[in-house]
């Protein structure tokens, strides 16, 4: 069996504003020439009306310009 070392998972924890509670939330992010990649997050932040001011996933988007050279 063959380890993909293309995906990484990571877990993150924080304030969810949408459900007025904390949440951990598991994501996967692949990585690319740009740098990391989020391809899959256990929530709905694609769609969540807060994606761009969401507490829990602040240090995913923190890693994603990190890893683009954005910081």
């Amino acid at each position: 069996m063959e380890i993909d070392d293309e995906i990484t998972e990571e877990m993150f924890s924080g304030f969810c504003k949408t459900f007025n509670e904390t949440r951990t939330v598991i994501c996967e992010f692949e990585k690319t020439d740009g740098g990391l990649r989020l391809s899959h997050a256990d929530c709905a932040y694609e769609r969540c009306s807060h994606r761009e001011t969401c507490l829990v996933m602040q240090p995913v988007r923190d890693m994603e310009r990190a890893s683009e050279g954005k910081t």
